[in-house]
C-alpha cells in the first residue's frame, strides 16, 4: 500500500467515528457485575427476614398448640387457611395426634428454608411415642399459609459392616 494512502486513511478513520451518529449513554450502557450482586445480597436480606419471622410465628403457634389455645393458634392465619381450618377444627386434629403419640414432650430447633418464593419452618415435636415434623408456610404477608404435621424422616440406616 502507498504511504500516503495509509496516512490520510489513519486521519480519515477518527474523523469517521466522530462524524457516525452516537448512541445515547443509556442505550449501550451495560449494568456493572456487581449490581447483580447487590440485588442478589439485598434479596438474600429480605428473604433472610421473612424466615426469621415466620420461625417467629411458627414457635408462637407451636406454644399455642401445645397450651391448648387453637384460636389464638388459628389467628395467624390467613384467609384460605382460616377458612379451611377453624380454630375448633385445629384442636380437634392437635388432640387426634395426641391419642395417637401421646404428650409433646419437647421441639427440636426450627430450621427455616425458602420454597417457591415463601419461607417454611419445620419443628420437630418428639411426643411420648413418636417423633413427628410440624411444617409451616407463611406467606408474603406474614401470616400462616399452610400447616400440617408429618412424621419425622428416619435417620440413614448405619452401613453394614463388612464380614471378614
Amino acid at each position: 500500500m502507498h504511504p500516503n494512502l495509509i496516512a490520510v486513511a489513519l486521519i480519515a478513520a477518527p474523523a469517521l467515528a466522530l462524524a457516525a451518529p452516537q448512541q445515547p449513554p443509556a442505550e449501550r450502557a451495560r449494568t456493572h457485575p456487581s449490581s447483580g450482586a447487590q440485588a442478589n445480597a439485598i434479596a438474600g436480606q429480605a428473604d433472610a427476614a421473612r424466615m426469621e419471622a415466620c420461625e417467629q410465628l411458627s414457635h408462637a403457634f407451636l406454644d399455642d398448640l401445645a397450651n391448648g389455645d387453637f384460636h389464638a393458634a388459628s389467628t395467624s392465619f390467613d384467609d384460605r387457611m382460616k377458612g379451611a381450618l377453624s380454630g375448633d377444627k385445629l384442636g380437634k386434629v392437635w388432640r387426634s395426634l395426641a391419642s395417637h403419640f401421646g404428650k409433646l414432650e419437647s421441639r427440636g430447633e426450627p430450621q427455616a428454608v425458602m420454597y417457591q418464593g415463601l419461607p417454611v419452618v419445620g419443628t420437630a415435636l418428639q411426643f411420648e411415642r413418636g417423633d413427628l415434623v410440624a411444617q409451616l408456610a407463611c406467606d408474603h404477608d406474614g401470616k400462616i399459609a399452610g400447616f400440617y404435621v408429618r412424621p419425622l424422616p428416619a435417620a440413614s440406616a448405619a452401613p453394614a459392616s463388612s464380614a471378614r
